[in-house]
């Protein structure tokens, strides 16, 4: 335990130590309807708000926003009586430029990433992406056509990532990021700014259908997950039975704090005819963790796993330069490992025309940027030039195709004689 608490207090949030949240509180002076809104005080709120609209209904002004805005305390007011019992047993505070750094997964949950790191590139949306256990298979963020951040995946097939391909049944959001797979490969958390959600970021699930072949409607977390705040990356660890999340709630500009709580088997709610709105409010806004420990055994076995994740030693990567599978048992990542000494020979030529293709396919890809962005002279204009790299594109794409077949059946060949 002692190790637990070393590790925590060197950035903690308040709420960890069982004292109350600073933010508890409206602020001092005259609380404006927002405030309590995100203090989760809906009486207090919804009657600044009614009388807002009486007065501005005797001056014969708009109330339009009003309205919307007691909507959103209904909407609110809904969800947290649904506010799931949650056991949250530790959490702190980090940099939300490497807060993906802070969540320990085993290697069954598969890894995460930041774009830049995976794909090799500059990012400054702060993009994330999952990779399977196996790692050949992707969920990431980027901006599509229309400039908005949108999620896609992608397959690792022969050491490449194959063309991206947009998870178009979950538009109308403003913007996703952070997504997380499950191991079974059907529930898909992520975040995503939008109509449905209660601040800028919320969290939401989505399974996919494998008779539709798409993902179903997504569905908000609610509370205790989601707040008015930013709410981030939920990852869950079947194999150590803990799951992480990450918030923004009451931190200062550039900072998160990640909860590390037990997951649930199914949704266990909290019994509104016990737990009165302000006895639910703290327990919605996790004020205080301390007080979601009902269980104190759970609690303890929970925390034990977390110092056995917080202390394992870390594995060193294994050096490798690409991925090329050979046949279901071997998949080579350095020269060295080929046999042949013609596939090896082959195979440093195909890499460096591999990075030729990726920069004529960069160079495609800002073409069409600036071709969505243009008007009609301009993209008259750009038209031909990018139907030109189109096709060397096709071109390259199908002779490196017929080279990796080609590398592939030479070390076979070279790998059964020995």
């Amino acid at each position: 335990m002692h190790q637990i608490k070393t590790y925590v207090l060197t950035a903690l949030c308040a709420c960890a130590l069982g004292m109350p949240a600073q933010a508890q509180q409206p602020p001092a002076g005259k609380p404006t309807a927002i405030d309590y809104m995100n203090h989760y005080q809906f009486d207090q709120a919804e009657e600044l708000i009614n009388d807002n609209i009486k007065r501005l209904k005797r001056r014969r002004q708009p109330t339009t926003a009003e309205e919307e805005q007691l909507q959103e305390v209904q909407k609110m007011r809904s969800m947290m009586r649904a506010t799931e019992r949650l056991t949250v047993i530790d959490s702190i505070v980090v940099d939300k430029k490497t807060f993906l750094n802070s969540i320990k997964l085993s290697e069954e949950s598969g890894t995460l990433h930041t774009c830049a790191e995976l794909f090799h590139q500059t990012d400054s949306d702060q993009c994330t992406a999952y990779v399977s256990e196996l790692g050949n298979k992707t969920y990431f963020a980027q901006r599509d056509e229309s400039k908005k951040l949108r999620l896609y995946t992608s397959d690792l097939v022969g050491g490449e990532w194959s063309q991206t391909r947009k998870i178009s049944e979950l538009e109308g959001d403003e913007a996703q990021n952070y997504p997380f797979m499950m191991s079974d490969g059907v529930t898909l958390y992520y975040a995503a700014k939008g109509s449905e959600s209660i601040g800028g970021y919320d969290i939401f699930v989505t399974r996919y259908d494998m008779d539709e072949n798409k993902f179903l409607y997504p569905e908000n977390l609610g509370m205790p997950y989601n707040s008015p705040a930013n709410d981030y990356m939920l990852a869950i660890d079947e194999f150590n039975g803990l799951g992480w999340f990450a918030s923004d709630r009451n931190q200062p500009e550039g900072k998160v704090c990640i909860y590390v709580f037990i997951p649930n088997d199914i949704r266990k709610v909290y019994d509104t005819n016990i737990y009165p709105p302000e006895d639910l409010a703290p327990l919605a806004l996790l004020t205080r963790i301390a007080d979601t420990w009902g269980d104190q055994g759970a609690v303890k076995e929970a925390r034990q796993r977390l110092q056995a994740v917080l202390t394992a030693p870390k594995e060193v990567a294994k050096k490798k330069d690409f991925e090329f599978v050979i046949d279901d048992k071997n998949t080579y990542t350095l020269l060295t490992d080929f046999q042949s000494k013609e596939a090896r020979d082959r195979m440093a030529a195909w890499i460096k025309n591999r990075q030729t293709m990726q920069q004529n396919q960069q160079q495609l890809q800002a073409l069409r940027d600036r071709y969505a962005a243009s008007n009609d002279g301009q993209r008259q204009a750009l038209a031909p030039q990018i139907r030109q790299i189109e096709a060397q594109c096709e071109k390259d794409l199908a002779a490196m195709k017929a080279e990796e077949k080609a590398i592939r059946n030479l070390e076979i060949a070279s790998r059964s004689k020995n």
